[in-house]
């Protein structure tokens, strides 16, 4: 009789484990699209190829404290947004994507009165550490780039809510380090009009960006001419 509890439960485990490896198998496939991409990044790819990816129009402050409205509730809206994730308590990532952004905006600056449609660009740096970064902190930070408000807006979401909602829509990964700070994604996404992601560029890769941000803006301005 034991053996046969034996036999019986030994098939019962192996049927377990072919359950559970079908189950993880079936999961690898749907996360990974067909086992074509195994990291976020290629996933976020993928997503934003499929036009997955879309930024709600969640409530944001500006470094001054004025609701801002972006993306859909702009009236006129910027037909192109470069949009990073940051917190200015950071040491590492927000320092070069705010280096990328002062290369961004001086070419802006530089560039605007021979390309009109590039008054259609705008830089947008938003905090998610909506606890720290109130619009004091943002205006120091502001200040300390030189972020000209024409150009460059640094906001923060309303509520830690607006900020988890953004990121999921976009597919930001942000990780609290356990020292009071963040492991997040460095990336530069390109967002158009209507809040759809239309490109992601990694760090240094600025002018890609800049390139692809005002050829949709010129679509818009040739549209409006």
């Amino acid at each position: 009789m034991a053996m046969v509890w034996e036999a019986r439960a030994r098939r019962l485990s192996a049927a377990l484990c072919l359950a559970f490896m079908l189950g993880l198998i079936v999961g690898l496939q749907h996360w990974t699209h067909g086992f074509e991409v195994w990291t976020f990044d290629g996933r976020r790819q993928l997503q934003m190829q499929a036009g997955e990816l879309h930024a709600p129009s969640v409530a944001l402050r500006s470094s001054d404290g004025r609701p801002l409205a972006f993306w859909g509730e702009a009236h006129p809206a910027p037909a192109a947004y470069l949009v990073d994730f940051i917190y200015t308590r950071c040491p590492s990532v927000c320092r070069a994507l705010g280096s990328d952004y002062q290369q961004i905006q001086r070419e802006l600056v530089r560039r605007q009165g021979a390309e009109p449609a590039l008054s259609g660009v705008h830089l947008l740096s938003i905090s998610f550490d909506v606890e720290n970064d109130q619009p004091a902190q943002l205006a120091r930070h502001a200040t300390t780039l030189g972020a000209d408000a024409r150009h460059w807006t640094l906001a923060v979401p309303e509520t830690p809510e607006d900020a988890r909602q953004l990121l999921r829509s976009l597919g930001v990964v942000v990780i609290p380090d356990g020292e009071g700070g963040f492991v997040h994604n460095g990336a530069i996404h390109l967002l158009d009009e209507r809040g759809r992601l239309r490109g992601l560029f990694d760090l240094e890769q600025w002018p890609q960006a800049l390139e692809e941000a005002q050829r949709l803006a010129s679509e818009r301005h040739e549209v409006l001419r």
